[in-house]
Protein backbone atom coordinates (compact mmCIF):
# COMPACT_ATOMS: atom_id res chain seq x y z
CA UNK A 1 0.00 0.00 0.00
CA UNK A 2 2.83 2.36 0.85
CA UNK A 3 4.57 1.54 -2.44
CA UNK A 4 1.48 2.47 -4.41
CA UNK A 5 1.19 5.80 -2.61
CA UNK A 6 4.85 6.56 -3.25
CA UNK A 7 4.47 5.76 -6.98
CA UNK A 8 1.39 7.98 -7.18
CA UNK A 9 3.23 10.84 -5.54
CA UNK A 10 6.14 10.51 -8.01
CA UNK A 11 3.75 10.61 -10.94
CA UNK A 12 2.11 13.77 -9.59
CA UNK A 13 5.48 15.41 -9.15
CA UNK A 14 6.48 14.54 -12.73
CA UNK A 15 3.15 15.74 -14.07
CA UNK A 16 3.31 19.10 -12.33
CA UNK A 17 6.95 19.48 -13.40
CA UNK A 18 5.99 18.91 -16.99
CA UNK A 19 3.12 21.34 -16.63
CA UNK A 20 5.49 23.90 -15.20
CA UNK A 21 7.94 23.37 -18.02
CA UNK A 22 5.19 23.74 -20.60
CA UNK A 23 3.97 26.96 -18.96
CA UNK A 24 7.50 28.31 -18.92
CA UNK A 25 7.91 27.46 -22.64
CA UNK A 26 4.59 29.10 -23.45
CA UNK A 27 5.61 32.21 -21.56
CA UNK A 28 8.97 32.29 -23.32
CA UNK A 29 7.35 31.89 -26.75
CA UNK A 30 4.86 34.65 -25.99
CA UNK A 31 7.70 36.93 -24.97
CA UNK A 32 9.70 35.95 -28.07
CA UNK A 33 6.73 36.64 -30.32
CA UNK A 34 6.37 40.06 -28.75
CA UNK A 35 10.03 40.81 -29.46
CA UNK A 36 9.65 39.61 -33.06
CA UNK A 37 6.65 41.87 -33.50
CA UNK A 38 8.60 44.78 -32.05
CA UNK A 39 11.52 44.07 -34.40
CA UNK A 40 9.16 43.87 -37.40
CA UNK A 41 7.60 47.18 -36.44
CA UNK A 42 11.02 48.76 -36.04
CA UNK A 43 12.15 47.36 -39.43
CA UNK A 44 9.01 48.69 -41.07
CA UNK A 45 9.66 52.13 -39.61
CA UNK A 46 13.24 52.02 -40.87
CA UNK A 47 12.05 51.00 -44.33
CA UNK A 48 9.71 53.99 -44.34
CA UNK A 49 12.61 56.24 -43.33
CA UNK A 50 14.83 54.83 -46.10
CA UNK A 51 12.05 55.26 -48.66
CA UNK A 52 11.57 58.85 -47.54
CA UNK A 53 15.32 59.49 -47.79
CA UNK A 54 15.47 58.00 -51.30
CA UNK A 55 12.58 60.19 -52.35
CA UNK A 56 14.40 63.26 -51.04
CA UNK A 57 17.60 62.26 -52.84
CA UNK A 58 15.70 61.72 -56.10
CA UNK A 59 14.08 65.12 -55.76
CA UNK A 60 17.43 66.83 -55.16
CA UNK A 61 19.01 64.95 -58.10
CA UNK A 62 16.19 66.00 -60.38
CA UNK A 63 16.65 69.64 -59.36
CA UNK A 64 20.42 69.47 -59.93
CA UNK A 65 19.97 67.88 -63.38
CA UNK A 66 17.39 70.48 -64.29
CA UNK A 67 19.71 73.29 -63.17
CA UNK A 68 22.64 71.80 -65.09
CA UNK A 69 20.57 71.42 -68.25
CA UNK A 70 19.46 75.01 -67.91
CA UNK A 71 23.03 76.25 -67.55
CA UNK A 72 24.22 74.17 -70.53
CA UNK A 73 21.33 75.52 -72.58
CA UNK A 74 22.23 79.07 -71.60
CA UNK A 75 25.88 78.51 -72.49
CA UNK A 76 24.94 77.09 -75.89
CA UNK A 77 22.68 79.99 -76.65
CA UNK A 78 25.43 82.43 -75.68
CA UNK A 79 28.15 80.68 -77.70
CA UNK A 80 26.14 80.11 -80.88
CA UNK A 81 26.70 83.59 -82.31
CA UNK A 82 30.48 83.33 -81.89
CA UNK A 83 30.49 79.90 -83.52
CA UNK A 84 28.57 81.27 -86.45
CA UNK A 85 30.96 84.19 -86.75
CA UNK A 86 34.03 81.94 -86.89
CA UNK A 87 32.58 79.28 -89.21
CA UNK A 88 34.42 80.89 -92.15
CA UNK A 89 37.72 79.64 -90.67
CA UNK A 90 36.89 76.01 -91.44
CA UNK A 91 36.30 76.63 -95.15
CA UNK A 92 38.73 74.68 -97.40
CA UNK A 93 41.48 76.59 -99.20
CA UNK A 94 41.61 76.45 -103.00
CA UNK A 95 44.52 76.05 -105.38
CA UNK A 96 43.32 78.82 -107.71
CA UNK A 97 43.23 81.34 -104.87
CA UNK A 98 46.65 80.29 -103.59
CA UNK A 99 48.16 80.58 -107.06
CA UNK A 100 46.57 84.02 -107.51
CA UNK A 101 48.01 85.25 -104.20
CA UNK A 102 51.49 83.78 -104.70
CA UNK A 103 54.09 86.55 -105.26
CA UNK A 104 55.08 87.21 -108.87
CA UNK A 105 58.70 87.83 -107.92
CA UNK A 106 61.11 86.19 -105.50
CA UNK A 107 64.44 87.46 -104.21
CA UNK A 108 67.58 85.53 -105.07
CA UNK A 109 68.67 85.87 -101.44
CA UNK A 110 65.75 83.82 -100.04
CA UNK A 111 66.47 80.13 -99.54
CA UNK A 112 63.52 77.86 -100.34
CA UNK A 113 62.31 74.42 -99.37
CA UNK A 114 59.43 72.52 -101.01
CA UNK A 115 56.96 70.02 -99.61
CA UNK A 116 54.20 68.06 -101.32
CA UNK A 117 50.77 66.77 -100.31
CA UNK A 118 47.55 65.51 -101.85
CA UNK A 119 45.60 67.81 -99.50
CA UNK A 120 46.00 71.60 -99.52
CA UNK A 121 44.98 71.75 -95.85
CA UNK A 122 48.39 70.26 -95.03
CA UNK A 123 49.93 73.60 -96.01
CA UNK A 124 47.78 75.72 -93.65
CA UNK A 125 50.31 75.86 -90.75
CA UNK A 126 53.00 77.15 -93.13
CA UNK A 127 50.76 79.54 -95.05
CA UNK A 128 49.59 81.09 -91.78
CA UNK A 129 53.18 82.12 -90.98
CA UNK A 130 54.63 83.21 -94.36
CA UNK A 131 53.75 85.68 -97.10
CA UNK A 132 56.36 84.48 -99.54
CA UNK A 133 55.60 81.18 -101.26
CA UNK A 134 55.09 79.55 -104.65
CA UNK A 135 52.71 76.72 -105.43
CA UNK A 136 52.20 74.17 -108.20
CA UNK A 137 49.93 71.25 -109.01
CA UNK A 138 50.79 68.12 -111.00
CA UNK A 139 49.82 64.46 -111.16
CA UNK A 140 47.38 64.67 -108.24
CA UNK A 141 49.93 66.35 -105.94
CA UNK A 142 50.26 69.90 -104.64
CA UNK A 143 53.73 71.42 -104.18
CA UNK A 144 54.51 74.36 -101.90
CA UNK A 145 57.84 76.24 -101.81
CA UNK A 146 58.47 78.51 -98.82
CA UNK A 147 61.45 80.22 -97.12
CA UNK A 148 63.44 77.75 -95.04
CA UNK A 149 67.03 77.18 -93.97
CA UNK A 150 66.98 73.57 -95.15
CA UNK A 151 65.78 71.54 -98.12
CA UNK A 152 65.81 72.25 -101.86
CA UNK A 153 63.47 73.50 -104.52
CA UNK A 154 63.58 72.52 -108.19
CA UNK A 155 61.92 74.39 -111.04
CA UNK A 156 61.91 74.80 -114.82
CA UNK A 157 63.74 77.90 -116.05
CA UNK A 158 61.92 79.02 -119.19
CA UNK A 159 64.12 82.02 -120.00
CA UNK A 160 66.30 84.77 -118.58
CA UNK A 161 66.49 88.40 -119.63
CA UNK A 162 68.21 91.63 -118.64
CA UNK A 163 64.81 93.30 -119.02
CA UNK A 164 62.69 92.57 -115.89
CA UNK A 165 59.61 94.32 -117.33
CA UNK A 166 59.52 91.99 -120.34
CA UNK A 167 59.78 88.98 -118.05
CA UNK A 168 57.02 90.38 -115.84
CA UNK A 169 54.64 90.80 -118.80
CA UNK A 170 55.15 87.18 -119.87
CA UNK A 171 54.74 86.06 -116.28
CA UNK A 172 51.41 87.84 -115.84
CA UNK A 173 50.05 86.28 -119.02
CA UNK A 174 51.07 82.79 -117.90
CA UNK A 175 49.51 83.33 -114.49
CA UNK A 176 46.24 84.41 -116.10
CA UNK A 177 46.27 81.05 -117.90
CA UNK A 178 46.64 79.20 -114.60
CA UNK A 179 50.32 78.38 -115.09
CA UNK A 180 52.44 78.32 -111.86
CA UNK A 181 54.93 80.84 -113.21
CA UNK A 182 57.09 83.29 -111.23
CA UNK A 183 60.36 85.15 -111.61
CA UNK A 184 63.51 85.54 -109.58
CA UNK A 185 65.39 88.82 -109.73
CA UNK A 186 69.17 88.53 -109.94
CA UNK A 187 71.84 91.22 -110.09
CA UNK A 188 72.11 90.98 -113.89
CA UNK A 189 68.43 90.49 -114.75
CA UNK A 190 65.39 88.29 -114.18
CA UNK A 191 64.71 84.62 -114.87
CA UNK A 192 61.27 83.15 -115.55
CA UNK A 193 60.41 79.86 -113.82
CA UNK A 194 57.56 77.37 -113.92
CA UNK A 195 56.54 75.18 -110.96
CA UNK A 196 58.20 74.23 -107.66
CA UNK A 197 59.19 70.68 -106.72
CA UNK A 198 61.14 69.00 -103.90
CA UNK A 199 63.24 66.64 -106.06
CA UNK A 200 64.74 66.47 -109.53
CA UNK A 201 62.63 63.41 -110.39
CA UNK A 202 59.48 65.41 -109.54
CA UNK A 203 60.38 68.32 -111.79
CA UNK A 204 61.45 65.95 -114.59
CA UNK A 205 58.13 64.09 -114.41
CA UNK A 206 56.30 67.41 -114.56
CA UNK A 207 58.39 68.48 -117.56
CA UNK A 208 57.75 65.28 -119.53
CA UNK A 209 53.97 65.36 -118.95
CA UNK A 210 53.51 69.10 -119.42
CA UNK A 211 51.50 70.51 -122.33
CA UNK A 212 54.13 72.98 -123.50
CA UNK A 213 52.32 74.48 -126.50
CA UNK A 214 50.44 77.32 -124.69
CA UNK A 215 53.62 78.24 -122.78
CA UNK A 216 55.69 78.31 -125.97
CA UNK A 217 53.21 80.69 -127.61
CA UNK A 218 53.51 83.18 -124.74
CA UNK A 219 57.17 82.83 -123.74
CA UNK A 220 58.48 82.40 -127.31
CA UNK A 221 60.97 79.78 -126.17
CA UNK A 222 61.23 76.08 -126.96
CA UNK A 223 61.24 73.25 -124.36
CA UNK A 224 64.66 72.22 -125.67
CA UNK A 225 65.99 75.49 -124.22
CA UNK A 226 64.33 75.04 -120.85
CA UNK A 227 66.53 74.17 -117.88
CA UNK A 228 65.60 71.92 -114.94
CA UNK A 229 67.51 73.31 -111.96
CA UNK A 230 67.53 74.16 -108.28
CA UNK A 231 66.45 77.63 -107.21
CA UNK A 232 67.03 80.33 -106.23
Amino acid sequence: MKDNNAYYVVRLVIFFSLVGIVLVLIGWMVGLNGKVNDMAATLKDEQKSIASLLTSVASVTEKVESLTASRVSNNISVNLPSLGATSVNVQPIGYTALLRDAPLSLSASVALSTISSTNLSTFKPILSKVNTYEIAQANGEYYLAYPAAFGKTYSIQLLSSPYPDRVLDILKTLRSMGQPAFKIDYANGSALFLGVFPTYSDVKKYFTTLDASPIVKVAKTKPSNWVLRTIP
